[in-house]
């Protein structure tokens, strides 16, 4: 687990447009206790009614939130290289979609979701939450120590490493890597490394002071401005200038 945020917001307080949530490398546990969350990810839109619980598999495409009744809400953000210990199948299966929490964890989500109705206060229900959380873990003890390190060399280089220095430094091939990700992380190691990449400058974007300090911070992650604006249009949905004028979700949850 790497943090929990606790987001509520009436309608009046939410703009009518939908809110954009960009990629961010990390795979997400939500449960909604007042509103109903429609959730888009490119060809595919649900709704998802409160007291659900949400699952949000790993993402290489920009999304779309809206909340039609205001918003009520405790989410988990899970990390990558760990998140793979809850669920019994590739995690490929659930990228770029959302999911109820019982199309996954069948009763066991009911359950889970009852306790958490019956919890009233917000610290009550992230208790309840972590709780839920340890009990799969104890089913599902699949600890993955190369897989963690290589996650975690990626973010801390924040996406800047050749891929094939990273599969020799865990002595695997570049195809045993590939296969290790698809199966554990939901994506590509390529492609974690491109969201991480883009995740470090989209927080330098959303920043006025970071921005006044050096108006070409991204020759730090880019080779150029073109493949800036490529990779930030195609994980946000539109170029920089466009998305400052949208409303972000990530205000709410994204450390600046």
């Amino acid at each position: 687990m790497d943090r929990i945020y606790v987001h509520e917001s009436s309608s009046s307080e939410l703009v009518s447009q939908p809110w954009l949530i960009v990629p961010d490398g990390e795979i997400k546990v939500i449960f909604p206790f007042a509103g109903d969350i429609r959730c888009s990810i490119g060809e595919t839109e649900r709704l998802h009614r409160d007291f659900r619980i949400i699952v949000s598999g790993m993402r290489n495409e920009p999304g779309w939130l809206s909340f039609p009744h205001g918003v009520g809400a405790v989410g988990v953000i899970l990390k990558p290289e760990a998140a793979h210990r809850l669920f019994d199948f590739p995690m490929h299966e659930i990228s770029n979609r959302t999911f109820d929490g019982e199309e996954l964890f069948g009763g066991s989500a009911r359950v889970w979701q009852e306790a958490l109705a019956n919890r009233p206060r917000a610290e009550e229900r992230v208790e309840q939450i972590q709780i839920g959380l340890l009990n799969l873990l104890k089913r599902r003890d699949r600890s993955d120590p190369l897989l963690e390190h290589a996650v975690g060399r990626l973010r801390r280089d924040e996406g800047r490493v050749r891929i094939e220095d990273l599969a020799r430094e865990l002595g695997w091939s570049r195809r045993q890597l590939d296969r290790r990700f698809q199966e554990r992380i939901g994506v590509g190691p390529k492609s974690l490394a491109g969201i991480l990449r883009f995740h470090a400058v989209y927080k330098l974007v959303r920043s006025e002071a970071a921005r006044s300090r050096n108006d070409r911070f991204f020759y730090d992650y880019y080779y150029d401005q073109s493949h800036f604006l490529k990779d930030f249009t195609r994980y946000a949905g539109r170029p920089p200038r466009g998305y400052r004028k949208s409303s972000d979700y990530g205000r709410f949850y994204v450390p600046g």
